[in-house]
């Protein structure tokens, strides 16, 4: 069967293509039975009233907003047609999710056929026995791309559709842009729609900003590949890539608006330091898909031995790629892909309390890079075939294995402390969820060993919280003030503080303390929410509406923002409005007991 596929006859094709989308659900189809993930789903998806069906008003909120860091407009648009089809039922949202990594499988099965047989300028096409091999290489890098456990996070998370979405259109601006330039007739039209696939890559997500660079690396590509020897037009090279240049600025422009206290929070020395490690670390899981997590904690001091192997590794594979660019072009293609692709996420390793050095789905679309390159290395017949053959089913076994570790918070979190016992956001995590599950003695187990590691203001503010779950209120604002005093410029432990005074009665306590969390973050909708509930019950309704309706711009979907509004409505006589926050935040949360004691 797979020499068949692989022997390049045109009957097969179909069968090839096929063949990728049956290992892409045998590899992740068991995330059809999970729920959504801990992890930004409930923000993204199950709490986001923006995706619940397409109407005007809701197109017009995810254009013009970010999630609150990315703008992924298109991204929540197909969740709109999730909730279409299927409602909240996580089924859907995750059936969407294998069904576009399948698509991207097949594109980048075409995209390397179109890279790997051609032939040069005024010479005949490539000889039978060249194009099936060269059909093989293309197949077998396509086959390492579908099955690859490295894609667990983008394909099982529902969250991480934003990957697979920009890289779909990615895929298509690609393949239609080489197309265009093959064609003598009609590549203007090629042209324009190439321009149009690359415009709904960066509105899936910014980072399809590397496009025009993308695309003068094919142009490279190409002409040494079809015109060996002869120069390059460099100056119409640059000029068919402004319209894609504007798009990738603007692109950026919108990009830096929900970034910018993230690029802000890094110096020089952190981003070259840390890029340099991810850069080694994806092409290592790559090759030896071993030890996935969902948290690679960046820990101190952040140049260290894994930064210096990998600047070595990296210029001497550079330059060993350098060194065959003539009798292997395809190899530096992939290498340069590979890091262009991948350069965005470079300034994007810092979220709330964690630093990071890798994120699995970042390496999506870079990976096509590596599949390129270890298809030219096995530009083999018999070879790959060979290896096709044992890569699928090691590499699908894997997959599986990976993808039963989303089945819960639990099973996620710890096998995140398997892979990293010192990691502080995974210990956090998990004792939040044993904490949610009234499982408290495990809860601290699971903090106290992270302290034979180092302390860290996460613990506090966990050990806080497991305390006021108990009734322990004394002991829960000794954590969170501990955890003020670790990191002064935290939000969080003043918030907490002031829920706990707020639950005592202490409604002036509990309203500075909501202050000095919102002075520290003014985006802390929560304590907006929070001051504007007590400003309520002191019947202070001007300043209660303007943190409400403050802390709705911020997060239109925010349960304790829409039900503070309906409190303020109901308390200014104003119903028939109230009414509309109170349905907008049982649509959030049906069964919240705020909203049976407000009947």
């Amino acid at each position: 069967m797979f020499k068949r596929i692989l022997s390049g006859k045109p009957q097969w094709h179909v069968a090839g293509n096929a063949a990728l989308v049956l290992l892409v659900f045998l590899a992740f189809g068991h995330s059809l039975l999970q729920d959504f993930a801990p992890i930004d789903d409930t923000l993204l998806v199950r709490e986001n009233l923006a995706i619940r069906g397409i109407s005007w008003s809701n197109l017009r909120y995810v254009f013009t907003h970010y999630d609150p860091e990315l703008y992924i407009p298109l991204t929540f648009v197909s969740f709109q047609i999730n909730y279409l089809f299927g409602g909240l039922d996580p089924f859907g949202f995750h059936f969407g999710n294998i069904l576009l990594h399948a698509v991207n499988a097949v594109l980048v099965h075409v995209f390397l056929k179109k890279l790997m047989c051609r032939s040069r300028s005024g010479e005949p096409r490539l000889s039978a026995a060249s194009h099936s091999t060269a059909e093989a290489a293309a197949f077998v890098g396509a086959v390492i791309f579908a099955v690859h456990p490295l894609h667990t996070e983008a394909v099982v998370w529902i969250a991480g559709r934003k990957d697979l979405l920009f890289t779909f259109f990615y895929l298509l601006t690609l393949i239609v842009y080489v197309e265009g330039k093959s064609r003598s007739r009609s590549s203007s039209v090629w042209y324009c729609a190439s321009i149009v696939f690359a415009a709904l890559a960066m509105l899936s997500k910014a980072t399809a900003m590397t496009l025009p660079i993308v695309l003068i690396l094919v142009d490279g590509y190409l002409h040494a590949v079809e015109h060996r020897g002869s120069p390059l037009r460099q100056r119409s090279v640059i000029l068919h890539k402004i319209p894609f240049l504007l798009l990738s600025v603007a692109c950026a422009l919108i990009a830096l608006g929900g970034k910018e206290r993230v690029v802000g929070s890094t110096t020089l020395l952190e981003t070259v330091a840390v890029a340099l490690r991810s850069t080694a670390h994806y092409v290592w899981q790559f090759l030896v898909p071993y030890g996935f997590s969902v948290f690679y904690e960046q820990r101190e001091p952040v140049v260290d031995f894994h930064v210096a192997l990998s600047l070595v590794l990296s210029i001497a594979v550079l330059f060993w790629a350098w060194r065959k660019r003539r009798s292997h072009p395809s190899i530096l293609f992939g290498l340069l892909f590979y890091l262009i692709t991948l350069s965005p996420t470079f300034l994007n390793f810092h979220k709330g309390l964690i630093s990071f050095y890798a994120v699995d789905r970042y390496a999506y679309l870079p990976s096509v890079g590596l599949c390129i390159v270890l298809a030219t290395l096995l530009r083999s017949r018999r070879s790959a075939s060979m290896i096709l053959c044992a890569a699928a089913i090691i590499l699908l076994v894997l997959s599986r294995y990976q993808s039963r570790v989303w089945d819960s918070p639990e099973t996620l979190y710890r096998h995140a402390i398997s892979v990293d016992p010192p990691s502080v956001p995974a210990r956090t995590t998990l004792a939040q969820v044993l904490r949610q599950m009234h499982r408290t003695i495990e809860a601290f187990e699971v903090l106290r060993e992270g302290l034979q590691f180092g302390d860290d203001v996460s613990y506090r503010l966990e050990a806080g919280n497991i305390y006021a779950a108990n009734g322990q209120i004394a002991d829960a604002i000794g954590e969170f003030a501990k955890a003020s005093q670790m990191k002064p410029d935290l939000p969080e432990p003043y918030f907490s503080i002031g829920s706990l005074e707020d639950r005592r009665g202490h409604a002036d306590l509990a309203l500075e303390y909501y202050r000095t969390a919102l002075s520290l973050d003014p985006s802390y909708v929560a304590a907006r929410s929070r001051i504007a509930g007590i400003l309520i019950d002191r019947n202070t309704y001007a300043e209660a509406e303007e943190q409400l309706i403050e802390a709705l711009r911020w997060n239109e979907s925010s349960f304790i923002a829409n039900f503070q509004m309906y409190r303020l409505r109901i308390a200014q006589g104003r119903e028939e409005e109230a009414q509309q926050y109170y349905d907008r935040a049982k649509a959030l949360r049906p069964h919240a007991p705020e909203l049976q004691h407000a009947l």
